[in-house]
């Protein structure tokens, strides 16, 4: 909403609340202060996901954006952009550390918490196109990225017609809503 509307006496009454939500975003999801995040109810697979207290790519992504979206309205309503945007090159430097997977040219959908702390090395579209749409990437990571879908998510082909769709990821055994195909998930993907 802010990025379309230059209502600066907006972002001020609404200021008090996106500090609120990233504070609880912090202390909810990141309480060890490694700067990534995990995950509960971030997406509409949340029912069928089990991150643990783990290290998330998609969470991580948002909470990137959400820092340095938090850091331009500041500086524009006369706050202290600092922390916000301290907080937002501290995500990306952990995501791009723990997260991306150079030899696999795409992120992981997470590392445990607990553990051996293994990184999950087969990420969901949802941890591809996420960290995209945010900006938490380089164009080389976007490209490589993607290239994963091409080359790992499975492609189904719909019935005579030449096409294909995707799964959301290639995870077994099947479970609900972590490997089917979903319109929105194939549409966000293709975007």
């Amino acid at each position: 909403h802010f990025q379309y509307d230059a209502d600066t006496a907006y972002m001020r009454r609404m200021w008090p609340v996106i500090q609120r939500h990233l504070a609880w975003e912090k202390r909810n999801y990141d309480p060890d202060g490694d700067h990534l995040y995990d995950a509960y109810c971030c997406i509409w697979a949340s029912d069928a996901l089990y991150y643990n207290g783990g290290a998330v790519t998609h969470s991580s992504a948002y909470n990137y954006r959400g820092n340095k979206l938090a850091a331009r309205i500041a500086a524009l309503i006369g706050e202290d952009p600092e922390p916000y945007r301290s907080e937002a090159d501290a995500i990306l430097k952990a995501i791009d550390q723990r997260l991306w997977l150079p030899e696999k040219g795409t992120w992981a959908e997470y590392q445990d918490g607990m553990g051996l702390k293994r990184t999950h090395e087969h990420p969901a579209v949802w941890s591809i196109y996420t960290p995209i749409d945010c900006g938490a990437c380089t164009p080389k990571q976007a490209f490589e990225a993607t290239r994963y879908i091409d080359e790992h998510i499975p492609h189904i082909d719909v019935e005579q017609t030449g096409y294909q769709t995707i799964a959301t990821s290639d995870w077994l055994p099947y479970s609900w809503s972590i490997n089917n195909v979903a319109a929105a998930e194939v549409m966000h993907t293709a975007l």
